[in-house]
């Protein structure tokens, strides 16, 4: 390696998907650098050949982009939900890959503090571990949806809800595209203050006690990114079940999802993306959500609630311009999703008698993300959606940490 890094071999041969010993041809120089340029820890990069005594080298001349950021956010999300927090994130921690995240937020609807280490590559073996720690408070807003007027935002009940959560992973590195990974977390959950809109006191939503549960995921990833433009298949397969004696709750959760990018005309880029999910005696903290910024942007924040849940998106973003270290580029997009509610059988859990067994929704709009080239995450986004059946628009706003 020459150039201005701090990347070590081995984490060179990772990130490449390069090994010592490999027979490598000219055209293989195009997949190497496409690859150490998609592990965004590179600004630039030129690979070539070179005779070494009796061998041959790989060499890489490398800039690598400013691995941390220190940063605040701001959100502003559907349903007057808004969040400002401050955060720490370092994307190569000794030029090993490795990844750290201290971040805190305070809201109108989630207020917490979230810190992980993940070494993807332990001592450069195919095996990945992951510490976290999630301490978090909700206010969790149930809403009527009544099947009549998709137009309505009525809130039925908001319960605030604590959740102090810590976790391990580990897991192994089948090949670069493909790894899977076991997760042990617990929490202890409260609900408080349960009540109505007009400030009466409601019956209490979920009972307290202890969330344990083992997460089991197998994730196939073999996109490829440069400077905002992503292309390339993506589809994870996630589990989720309590463990007997250890968990007051006893409930189950499967997720599968794909994606699928496509880069177009050099810096265009389509990308759909679909979501399913299904889960068993779920408690209000684990429903499954539609509503906000990761599914349906044109409609309040988790405004449909239940354990049945399928979204799909379509979302087409072209550069705008490119001036000094930033890249500004446009987006359209279509959201839709399904949710329902199919066995409301939590024990301790209390359903609000006006709950719906199903909605679709969709959505349109427009945005616009801005990115850094010499820092490895976007840093601003700005997404405008209208709901095709509620007629209303939404706005989202993000400053840093976008699409982390």
């Amino acid at each position: 390696m020459r150039g201005d890094t701090k990347i070590v071999p081995s984490t060179l041969g990772y990130v490449g998907h390069v090994a010592l010993g490999d027979r490598l041809n000219a055209h293989d120089l195009i997949r190497i650098k496409d690859a150490i340029v998609s592990s965004g820890l590179v600004e630039d990069v030129e690979v070539e050949f070179e005779l070494r005594g009796d061998g041959i080298a790989l060499v890489a001349d490398l800039v690598d982009k400013h691995s941390w950021v220190v940063a605040p956010t701001l959100y502003v999300l559907p349903g007057a939900a808004w969040a400002a927090g401050f955060g720490f994130a370092e994307n190569d921690w000794r030029g090993e890959n490795k990844k750290l995240l201290l971040y805190g937020q305070v809201g109108s609807r989630n207020t917490f503090f979230f810190g992980t280490y993940l070494d993807p590559a332990v001592r450069g073996s195919k095996l990945t571990m992951r510490f976290d720690v999630y301490p978090l408070r909700r206010v969790i807003q149930e809403y009527a949806n009544p099947t009549n007027d998709p137009t309505s935002t009525t809130i039925l009940r908001t319960s605030t809800m604590t959740f102090l959560n810590a976790g391990a992973l580990v897991g192994w590195n089948f090949a670069w595209w493909m790894v899977g990974d076991l997760r042990l977390r617990s929490a202890y959950v409260t609900f408080r203050d349960p009540h109505a809109p007009s400030g009466a006191i409601a019956t209490r939503a979920e009972k307290d006690g202890w969330d344990t549960s083992i997460q089991a995921r197998l994730t196939v990833d073999a996109r490829h990114h440069d400077y905002g433009v992503t292309w390339g298949p993506y589809v994870q397969l996630w589990t989720e079940a309590t463990v007997p004696g250890l968990d007051t709750y006893g409930y189950q959760d499967v997720l599968l999802r794909a994606y699928q990018s496509w880069r177009l005309f050099g810096e265009h880029q389509l990308e759909l993306r679909t979501h399913l999910n299904v889960g068993r005696n779920l408690p209000l903290h684990e429903d499954l959500t539609l509503g906000g910024i990761y599914d349906i942007r044109g409609y309040p924040t988790d405004q449909f609630r239940g354990d049945r849940r399928a979204m799909a998106r379509a979302e087409y973003s072209v550069p705008i311009a490119r001036w000094r270290i930033f890249a500004f580029r446009a987006l359209g997009f279509f959201d839709a999703g399904y949710l329902g509610l199919a066995s409301p059988r939590s024990a301790g859990r209390d359903y609000l008698q006006s709950t719906n067994d199903h909605w679709t929704r969709t959505d349109v709009g427009a945005g616009l993300r801005v990115y850094v080239k010499n820092v490895v995450l976007p840093l601003l986004g700005f997404d405008i959606a209208y709901g095709l059946e509620s007629k209303l628009p939404a706005l989202v706003f993000e400053v840093g940490l976008t699409d982390f």
